[in-house]
């Protein structure tokens, strides 16, 4: 499908003749990708439309991800580069800054785009939804591929669901600019740039959604920064998820005492201890209470999820 000195082939069809303003902007951070950007970018252009650009952030990249990226043939795609490794989040930021589309979208350059992604998401939006995620599926050498439930969320319960974990995927991602940037954009000090987004945009009104169809299969490998030791306990400590997050709950709950933040299953790496229990135990039962008017399928699982907080799952 690709070389690494050859670039890649890409059918003339998906080529775009448009030279107008891109309604959709699509943004690729990258670094070392070389193994497997080809694929992300194959697949993300032949999901776009037409009036649509791919930015791709080649970020300090010792191989031969900003040759490839390069090599597409396709106009909608532009390569940005930079010399010295931005980390995570101030790639999200600069990517941002630079995107001149209505919508935003996010891919990783490790994960493959399916067919319709960009179309369903559209849909929605047009619904008048301002932040659109799906489901997915994992992919990935030693994965253990537990299909992920195709289980659609409505407004509650998209914006309810943060306050258990991150059930959204950054490259599941599709939103409106402005309500991407009302929200405060990317904030470099965030650990976790993709969740502390969705808390805040979700606290300052944004409706979200989450389809219930994969539309991206994301690869899982050691090297990724969320499978670093203590990454999930780093999220505990860091003040600005949990700003974002108390926010939110001042939102729902009128509150932003949350003593059970440190405690969350998005937050430790282990069973919860006999003081951490105390401490969740009234969370859940007012999650409990919240979800309640929501819908049955909806309902049932976040029901399980929140049990699931008082003991531990393998994510």
């Amino acid at each position: 499908m690709f070389g690494l000195r050859g670039g890649l082939r890409q059918p003339r069809a998906a080529v775009c003749e448009s030279k107008g303003v891109p309604r959709l902007s699509v943004l690729m951070p990258a670094r070392n990708a070389e193994r497997t950007i080809g694929e992300a970018l194959i697949s993300t252009l032949r999901a776009m439309p037409k009036d649509a650009e791919l930015i791709v952030l080649n970020d300090a990249s010792s191989d031969s991800t900003l040759e490839i990226a390069s090599s597409t043939g396709d106009s909608r795609v532009v390569v940005d580069s930079v010399s010295e490794n931005l980390g995570v989040a101030l790639a999200a930021e600069r990517l941002l800054a630079r995107a001149s589309g209505e919508f935003i979208a996010r891919m990783d350059s490790d994960d493959v785009c399916l067919p319709g992604r960009f179309r369903a998401e559209l849909a929605e939006i047009r619904r008048g939804t301002d932040i659109v995620f799906s489901t997915y599926q994992r992919i990935g050498r030693g994965t253990i591929r537990r299909p992920v439930p195709p289980i659609r969320f409505g407004r509650d319960a998209a914006r309810l669901a943060l306050l258990l974990d991150c059930p959204y995927p950054h490259s599941t991602s599709l939103g409106r600019a402005d309500a991407l940037r009302a929200a405060g954009g990317y904030r470099a000090g965030a650990i976790a740039e993709d969740f502390d987004l969705w808390l805040r945009a979700a606290a300052n009104g944004a409706t979200m959604v989450r389809l219930a169809r994969p539309t991206v299969l994301i690869r899982k490998s050691e090297t990724q920064v969320t499978a670093a030791v203590g990454w999930r306990e780093s999220l505990a400590y860091d003040p600005v998820l949990e700003r974002s997050y108390q926010e939110l709950t001042h939102l729902v709950w009128g509150t932003r005492e949350t003593p059970w933040f440190r405690e969350l299953a998005f937050t430790r790496d282990g069973p919860l201890s006999p003081a951490g229990r105390a401490l969740v135990e009234p969370f859940i039962e007012r999650f409990l209470d919240t979800i309640s008017g929501l819908g049955v399928v909806e309902r049932a699982y976040l029901r399980r999820r929140a049990r699931q907080e008082l003991g531990w799952r393998s994510l």
